[in-house]
């Protein structure tokens, strides 16, 4: 197998594992009948990086099939890493914290989960358009 699809599988194994653990936070807000933003806070950071990981580890499949050049390869594989931990980072955090990150506006703590959200979302925007422009070219 390729080796860059092994670190896409081993990183994205470590955002599933982070996912699956928030799923505890988020048991206990439900169980503890918390308010419904710090519920909702922890519903997203368990399933987005659930499936975020799951995701990386299923790019990973098919990593070897898409005829890419080199570059092109490291980085859809590694904007994909980046994105993961970015979301790892605002994701627990945000709901920890109670925000959302959505705006760069507010306290120091809301512009952590702002730049993890960013990070992630341009991450992943990246590595998205390199895996359909590694699919378009593949089929032609």
């Amino acid at each position: 197998m390729n080796p860059l699809a092994i670190q896409l599988t081993l990183h994205g194994a470590i955002v599933l594992l982070v996912g699956l653990l928030t799923g505890i936070p988020y048991g206990h807000a439900i169980n503890t009948k918390q308010d419904e933003n710090t519920i909702r806070g922890w519903r997203v950071a368990h399933s987005g990086l659930a499936m975020g990981g799951t995701t990386m580890i299923a790019i990973a499949g098919v990593l070897s099939h898409l005829k890419l050049d080199p570059i092109s390869d490291l980085t859809l594989v590694w904007s994909f890493v980046v994105s993961g931990y970015g979301f790892c980072i605002a994701l627990p955090y945000g709901a920890w914290v109670g925000h959302r990150g959505l705006s760069i506006q507010g306290s120091s703590k809301n512009k952590v989960v702002y730049a993890g959200n960013i990070v992630g979302a341009i991450s992943s925007l990246i590595g998205t358009l390199l895996l359909i422009f590694g699919c378009l070219i593949t089929l032609v």
